[in-house]
C-alpha cells in the first residue's frame, strides 16, 4: 500500500511539474505578445505557436484568451511587487512607501509602458484594482507583515480598494496630497503594526 501511495505521489508532482511549465510557457509567450500588439489581436492559435504547446493543451487550462489575460494579469502584479521589493516600508516608512505606491507603482507612464496595463488593453482591465488589492493584500500577509485575521485582510482591501481609486480619478497635480493622504491612513488604519 506504501508503495502505491509514494507512486501516486510522485505521479502527481510529475503532473504539477508539467502544468507548471506549461502555464509558465503559455505566460511567456502572451506578455511577448502583448509587447507587440494588442490582447484583442492575440488569437489562440498564435500564443499556442509561441508556447510550443497544442491548442488543446491551453483549452485544458483556459477557456480563451481573456481568461489567460485576467490569470496572467493577477500573476503579473504579483511579480512587480516582489520585485519592487517595498513592502518592507509599509509599517516601517509609510511615506515612502505612499510615495512609491503613487509614484512608481501607479505612475500613468510606467502603467502605459507595460504591457498588462497599457491603454490598449484597458479595456479588458476593468478587474485591475481587484488584482491589485488581492496582490498586496496576499504578499503583506505572506510576508509576515500583518497578522492574517478577518479585520486585517478587510483594512488591507479597504487600503488599497481606495488608493485604486483615487489614483486614476485625480491628476498628477495631486500627487504630493495623495501621498500624504495615503501614509496618513496606513498609519491611522496599522497604528498598531506600526511600533511607537
Amino acid at each position: 500500500m506504501e508503495d502505491k501511495e509514494r507512486k501516486a505521489r510522485d505521479t502527481q508532482k510529475k503532473t504539477d511539474l508539467r502544468v507548471k511549465k506549461t502555464k509558465r510557457a503559455i505566460y511567456n509567450a502572451l506578455v511577448e505578445l502583448l509587447k507587440k500588439k494588442n490582447l484583442e489581436n492575440i488569437t489562440v492559435l498564435e500564443l499556442t505557436e509561441a508556447a510550443e504547446i497544442n491548442k488543446s493543451t491551453f483549452y485544458l487550462h483556459y477557456s480563451d484568451i481573456f481568461d489567460l489575460y485576467q490569470e496572467a494579469l493577477a500573476s503579473h502584479i504579483k511579480d512587480v511587487l516582489v520585485k519592487a521589493d517595498i513592502l518592507q516600508y509599509l509599517f516601517t516608512d509609510p511615506g515612502k512607501f505612499s510615495t512609491w505606491l503613487v509614484l512608481d507603482f501607479w505612475n500613468p507612464d510606467n502603467m502605459r509602458n507595460d504591457p498588462f496595463f497599457h491603454d490598449s488593453n484597458l479595456v479588458y482591465n476593468r478587474t485591475l484594482s481587484y488584482h491589485i488589492c488581492n496582490a498586496f493584500t496576499e504578499q503583506i500577509i505572506a510576508e509576515g507583515l500583518i497578522e492574517p485575521s478577518r479585520e486585517n485582510v478587510l483594512k488591507l482591501e479597504f487600503f488599497f480598494t481606495g488608493i485604486a481609486f483615487i489614483r486614476h480619478a485625480h491628476p498628477e497635480e495631486d500627487n504630493s496630497a495623495m501621498i500624504e493622504i495615503i501614509a496618513e491612513s496606513l498609519q491611522f488604519l496599522f497604528k498598531d503594526e506600526m511600533g511607537d
